[in-house]
């Protein structure tokens, strides 16, 4: 695995036309003003982070015994990580169970023959927590990572969990590779999951691969163009479509856009969907029939295909044809989700920097402040006023 050594752009790049020449400086200038905190600068750093960490740490950390389920209890940009590796873990036909659990009570169901792997980049979410708190009382082993916090003070005092210490960037979200390949080194060197090392060198490969075409403003960007088509006035409304391979693509994509352009947005996995979100194209289409009093056409709606096609099974590439062509029939646009590699693991990853890169240019056109989230401070301002729950697990 060898990770490009080529500079990235110093912020100015070199163009040729006299309208990009325009363009690219008023751009960076919005960037600099809106994302006073860099939070692209957290971006950038992902390929290099996830390098340094798949390649030196926790070379001898691993669990020492089996187990038929893994459940990951984690929140929010944490959490993704869990969502993730329930994929991968699909992908490659695991025996092991793997779950994850957002909430704040472990279900009855799980036994001695469960790990309990817990995920908090803060160290302080309390769902995580509390969940973490349950398993030790029942006297499960439980796995901890984070970059420190309560969830490094408790496991190391009380709940005598491991605790993984994790690199943590400006706000959770932003530091995904700093919790995911963490969890990845100790699932492959635990034996836990199947993992191909050559697969996982391929995927940081595929960061850089990523980065290099995200961070240019004078040429091609795929994550800029998808941040603007869909902020595009023309579409009422924007949704992500996915499988079940790029399920935790679409959770990601979806709650990076809540978080960092203050925005709502929907996601659907085939089949499921087929048998009820693709009714929404119904009231849609260009020709309503010619019913009295028919209701006005709405203005039409952009989806974003998260399809990996090479190596889709037939049953969902014939899906994903079909619901392309509904939405077509209802005037709607369709997008495809950028990606590159040649594995599901380089794929996936990609997929989800390149959406990560989107919803940060959509902040940046909005001109929204991507880091800051009002709403969830103020969220944990009255949890801490009205319930003060962690301080129930201390």
């Amino acid at each position: 695995m060898k990770l490009s050594k080529k500079k990235l752009s110093s912020g100015k790049p070199k163009v040729s036309s006299g309208k990009s020449r325009k363009r690219v400086p008023d751009f960076e200038a919005k960037m600099k003003q809106v994302d006073s905190s860099n939070l692209r600068e957290d971006y950038r750093m992902w390929p290099e982070l996830a390098n340094k960490i798949w390649k030196y740490s926790v070379q001898t950390t691993r669990v020492v015994r089996e187990y038929s389920r893994i459940i990951f209890t984690g929140m929010g940009g944490s959490g993704i990580t869990g969502e993730v590796l329930v994929d991968y873990a699909r992908e490659l036909g695991s025996d092991i169970s793997f779950e994850t659990l957002k909430d704040y009570h472990l279900p009855k169901y799980v036994d001695e023959q469960t790990l309990v792997v817990g995920m908090s980049s803060s160290g302080n979410t309390e769902e995580t927590l509390s969940v973490l708190s349950e398993a030790s009382s029942r006297g499960l082993e439980g796995w901890t990572f984070g970059s420190g916090g309560l969830i490094e003070d408790l496991s190391k005092t009380k709940w005598h969990f491991n605790f993984v210490k994790t690199e943590m960037l400006k706000v959770p979200r932003s530091s995904l590779p700093g919790l995911l390949f963490y969890v990845l080194r100790v699932l492959e060197q635990s034996g836990l999951l199947g993992i191909d090392r050559n697969e996982v060198e391929e995927s940081i490969d595929a960061l850089a691969s990523v980065r290099d075409k995200c961070v240019r403003l004078n040429r091609a960007n795929p994550s800029l163009e998808l941040a603007k088509e869909l902020l595009s006035t023309k579409y009422s409304t924007a949704l992500l479509y996915a499988s079940n391979r790029t399920r935790a693509v679409a959770l990601r994509a979806r709650q990076s856009i809540n978080e960092n352009a203050k925005m709502h947005l929907f996601d659907g996995v085939i089949p499921e969907l087929c048998h009820n979100d693709i009714v929404g194209w119904d009231s849609r289409r260009a020709t309503i029939g010619k019913r009295e009093n028919s209701a006005p056409l709405e203005k039409p709606a952009v989806a974003v295909l998260l399809q990996l096609k090479e190596d889709d099974p037939v049953e969902i590439s014939t899906r994903f044809e079909i619901v392309e062509n509904v939405i077509k029939s209802a005037r709607g646009k369709v997008l495809n989700a950028p990606y590159v590699g040649k594995s599901y693991l380089a794929r996936v990853l990609s997929m989800i920097y390149f959406l990560d890169y989107c919803s940060y240019y959509m902040a940046v056109l909005r001109g929204i402040d991507p880091i800051k989230t009002p709403s969830i401070d103020f969220l944990k301002q009255e949890l801490l006023a009205k319930l003060n729950y962690v301080s129930q697990l201390k």
